[in-house]
């Protein structure tokens, strides 16, 4: 069984600002079962986009989509841009805060 997508976010929305960072919700996605994009805010200005994969067998995989790309990098942009036309479920979550991918679950 799988948790909704809504309540993930929110237990991870809660962590991050517990650690004493930010998760800004970019784009709700479908509350039960929406695809999630993470963007991962680093001390040095980039960001890294990471697209949660459910594998089937109950584990999820962070496949990128781009990684260590400038803010206002028009490819980062259009990237999301093409995934938020594609899937309009999909929930597009930034996390700004030191050492980002530490939230960022491994199985």
């Amino acid at each position: 069984m799988r948790i909704k997508t809504d309540i993930w976010v929110g237990a991870l929305r809660r962590r991050v600002e517990a650690a004493g960072g930010f998760a800004t919700i970019i784009a709700k996605g479908e509350p039960d079962s929406g695809a999630v994009l993470l963007l991962l805010r680093e001390s040095s200005g980039t960001i890294t986009a990471l697209s949660r994969v459910n594998m089937g067998d109950g584990k999820v995989s962070w496949q990128p989509i781009f990684e260590n790309r400038e803010e206002r990098d028009p490819t980062a942009q259009e990237a999301l841009e093409k995934r938020r036309k594609f899937d309009p479920d999909l929930w597009i979550v930034e996390l700004d805060i030191e050492n980002p991918g530490r939230f960022v679950d491994k199985d």
